[in-house]
């Protein structure tokens, strides 16, 4: 029997990419995505057709689905690809990839006859519960960032487009690996892990926390989903996180205790005035063309908590991430990692931030190949 074909969008992502290894395995997948694959080691073969293309180019994506078409038929689509940033701005590509982009594939995909298509949107779409309250499965995008915005316009299309297609919503949190590919706690490390000025210094009580997870925990969710397909609810709605957050406070303590050898004592700095130190670093490097990354936005979160109850995705899935994969467990790896290729730690950042921008050089795709 043929392996089922599979649409991969944001294939040349860190995540998609590596999505598109592990599906496959099983399946015959199409992967979508504006870099070229041999760019991120994307290798082609019998289950894998690339195509190069920008969901915000109507007329391109139409090229590519007319050739998908004429392939034979498409079981699901993956939609992993959008566009984020941490300034805080309202940049425009979150209304032309993220929105419109998203549309663009949800109306070519009416004539698929698709069995799922697979939205991935975000735990940070959700805003900071109450102290004491947690973010569920229930729990509206309705967070005041642009990124926000954008996902839950997305998966306000899910809904909108259930009698065309059945959809569901996947909800991640904050990805990251052993090379610590996520932008926050890469700069957390690499500040915390130095003899900077501002090493120890972290605002508030230094309980400032979110959800991670580990991307391998974040593949196997994603292949779960894909193998429990038929059991899902239309337009339901799955979180891939483990329960809880994890502070700055014990991120701080075990990543300084793995690279000098003993945890080292924090600086805490009240938030009024942590928050004004943000306002003065961002004014000061808007005026010397290097913005840091921490902004004064930041500050509105200050101590609060992102904690997560995923514990009906759970059941729903029979699914859990590995506690082995847990963030401060894999500090040991990270840290590793950070003192032994300080290079090609850095160089990772470097590459996914490249792909996480990078644009088609023409409209049209540029496969398959």
């Amino acid at each position: 029997m043929a392996k089922p074909w599979v649409i991969v969008t944001g294939a040349t992502g860190f995540l998609g990419s590596q999505l598109v290894r592990q599906l496959r395995k099983e399946y015959r997948v199409y992967a979508l995505g504006r870099r070229a694959p041999r760019d991120v080691g994307l290798e082609e073969g019998p289950n894998v057709v690339s195509f190069r293309v920008d969901l915000g180019d109507s007329e391109g994506l139409r090229e590519v689905f007319y050739a998908i078409r004429g392939r034979g038929a498409v079981e699901l689509v993956i939609h992993m690809a959008g566009y984020y940033d941490f300034t805080g701005e309202d940049d425009p590509e979150y209304e032309r990839t993220n929105v419109v982009g998203t549309r663009n594939l949800f109306e070519l995909s009416v004539p698929l006859g698709l069995r799922r298509l697979i939205f991935v949107s975000s735990v940070a779409a959700c805003p900071f519960p109450r102290r004491g309250g947690t973010v569920n499965e229930a729990t509206a995008p309705s967070a005041p960032i642009p990124y926000a915005r954008s996902k839950s316009a997305g998966e306000d299309m899910v809904r909108a487009y259930a009698d065309r297609f059945p959809g569901c919503i996947v909800r991640p949190s904050a990805i990251f690996s052993d090379w610590c590919e996520y932008e926050p706690l890469y700069h957390f490390l690499d500040t915390w892990c130095s003899d900077r000025w501002n090493a120890r210094v972290l605002g508030g009580r230094g309980e400032s926390a979110v959800p991670y997870l580990h991307v391998d925990d974040l593949l196997s969710f994603c292949v779960r989903v894909v193998e429990r397909n038929d059991e899902i609810e239309p337009s339901e709605v799955l979180l891939a996180s483990p329960d809880g957050s994890t502070s700055h406070r014990e991120l701080f303590r075990e990543a300084t205790s793995r690279f000098f050898g003993t945890p080292r004592a924090p600086r805490l700095v009240p938030r009024p005035l942590a928050a004004l130190g943000l306002r003065v670093r961002e004014a000061w490097g808007r005026w010397r063309g290097r913005v840091p990354f921490e902004r004064a936005w930041m500050a509105d979160y200050i101590d609060l908590a992102l904690d997560v109850d995923a514990a009906r995705t759970r059941r729903r899935l029979d699914w859990a991430p590995n506690p082995d994969r847990h963030v401060l467990r894999r500090m040991t790896e990270m840290v590793q990692n950070l003192k032994d290729h300080p290079d090609e730690w850095r160089l990772r950042r470097l590459r996914k931030q490249v792909r996480r921008t990078a644009l088609p050089t023409r409209a049209a795709p540029h496969g398959p190949r």
